[in-house]
């Protein structure tokens, strides 16, 4: 019986190995009137739906992987990893606080659980966690990595850093490596920063792109007279944030060709006349990102392409300066007029400031970025001003909410499709006395159109500063606190930024 659910449970996981997740779940299934009640069984299948993105299913069949698995660590943890993701965070560490009172010393439990208060913002206890593991597993990667993790969200990147640079040398793993880059741009070691970052490219990288290209990367080569192909990676907001390195590579180029968000296409087109743009043709494959080229002209083939986020480790100067002081991106003086006289009539003359409290993207691990709504208060109490939201997804809600507590009507352009026509909001955006948001794609096409932008951060940013302004985007001013989380702190600065712009208008 046992071997026979190992053959099983074998072939299942050979199957999702191989990306056939289909055929596993036609396999598991067809044995489950035998296997029911099987916790291992069961475990397999919830993983599964996971997989295939049906959350209620996943939970069910975790659900019974769990009453008769309560002794196995790995049903454990992934039903408190599934639960934590559905926002049922009270349950999920219930379940990890009780499989520790039965297995103290477990070190999968005791990982898990370190995680899970890592990501429910109780950092002591994560920190307190893995150094009891730590004084178990001295030379283990993993848990240097996590005790780097948890400085990290306590502001403390010196001592992040000292356990990454443990890490590496028993795992050279790209992952560890790309964190290792985000604490070292944190701490302003750019030129080494900037060269580790190049780690998120690895193949060990879910995330990474892989490209369909025969043509050597570039690494520095002379560009005179030479094309050469920037290639798309990451969401629009970073390609808006890594794109104001273009300019610069344009002065050294004999061609540049950019290949980018379809919805972006219109407005680099406009603003940089310099450089061929084509939209990119992408698929993902399991997570993973994969970049065709069959749209290349034979005529104006590349001789070398480079990923966009490379460009600052390539173009890196020794020192970080000050780029596109006023924007890169161009808008029309029709449309900015046109979006100025009416935003001036539904205000009645009063200053509009745009706003965005969360990103699109507003998945359980991302909600810690983003401050409480009631926090907001200090910015819309602010007199004489109108706020427009520039959410593109349903904010009904959290308006009404705003309505309700501090008696504030937010502007709604519900007839704009915000999401994708990023040509219309890159007007309104310059119509705007400003834009305030943490770091989404609205706020960095704000500044690359050359509007004053706050992006509020719960901790230290990566992104280069100089004189209090990023140095990508100078039109935006990143407001952080001294002690990581702090977001009263973060809001009385945001309050004082606003007051100077309307003292400025």
């Amino acid at each position: 019986m046992k071997s026979e659910i190992e053959f099983i449970l074998k072939k299942a996981q050979r199957l999702i190995q191989q990306k056939k997740i289909a055929p596993a779940e036609t396999l598991l299934l067809n044995e489950y009137n035998v296997w029911a009640n099987h916790p291992l069984i069961n475990l397999a299948l919830g993983e599964i739906f996971f997989l295939k993105g049906d959350a209620t299913a996943c939970l069910q069949y975790l659900e019974i992987a769990y009453k008769h698995g309560k002794n196995i660590p790995s049903v454990v943890v992934s039903f408190a990893e599934k639960l934590r993701l559905n926002n049922e965070t009270t349950q999920a560490r219930e379940v990890l606080k009780i499989a520790l009172l039965n297995s103290p010393c477990d070190r999968v439990l005791l990982e898990s659980y370190a995680n899970f208060c890592l990501t429910d913002q109780n950092r002591l206890e994560s920190l307190k966690l893995n150094s009891r593991l730590l004084l178990l597993f001295p030379e283990d990667s993993t848990i240097h990595a996590n005790i780097a993790e948890a400085y990290a969200a306590l502001d403390n990147y010196e001592k992040s850093l000292e356990h990454q640079n443990i890490a590496i040398k028993y795992d050279t793993g790209s992952q560890v490596r790309l964190n290792r880059a985000i604490t070292l741009l944190t701490l302003k070691k750019y030129e080494e920063g900037w060269a580790e970052y190049e780690n998120r490219l690895g193949d060990d990288i879910t995330s990474s792109p892989r490209r369909r290209l025969r043509v050597p990367r570039w690494n520095r080569q002379s560009l005179q007279n030479k094309t050469i192909l920037v290639c798309s990676e990451q969401g629009v907001g970073d390609e808006l944030y890594f794109s104001s390195y273009l300019p610069r590579l344009i002065e050294i180029s004999g061609r540049v060709i950019l290949e980018t968000d379809p919805r972006l296409k219109q407005l680099f087109r406009d603003s940089l006349e310099e450089i061929t743009v084509f939209p990119y043709s992408r698929r993902l494959a399991y997570e993973q990102p994969v970049f065709n080229y069959g749209w290349l002209p034979k005529s104006i083939y590349p001789d070398f392409y480079i990923d966009l986020a490379s460009l600052p480790h390539f173009l890196f100067e020794g020192w970080m300066k000050p780029l596109n002081k006023f924007g890169y991106l161009k808008i029309s003086k029709d449309a900015h007029d046109y979006w100025s006289k009416y935003l001036f009539k539904i205000s009645s003359g009063r200053p509009v400031v745009g706003l965005c409290w969360r990103s699109g993207l507003n998945t359980i691990d991302r909600q810690q970025w983003y401050p409480p709504l009631h926090l907001w208060e200090q910015v819309l109490t602010v007199p004489n001003i109108c706020f427009l939201s520039l959410h593109y997804d349903d904010d009904i809600e959290d308006i009404r909410f705003f309505k309700e507590q501090f008696d504030v009507s937010l502007i709604k352009l519900s007839d704009i499709d915000l999401k994708n026509d990023f040509e219309k909001l890159g007007a309104i955006c310059t119509a705007l006395t400003g834009v305030i948001a943490p770091s989404t794609a609205v706020a960095h096409l704000a500044a690359a159109v050359g509007k004053r932008t706050i992006i509020i951060e719960k901790t230290r940013t990566w992104c280069p500063i100089v004189n209090g302004l990023d140095a990508f985007l100078p039109c935006i001013r990143r407001i952080f606190p001294p002690n990581a989380g702090d977001w009263e702190w973060v809001f009385n600065g945001v309050r004082k930024e606003l007051s100077s712009w309307l003292s400025t208008e």
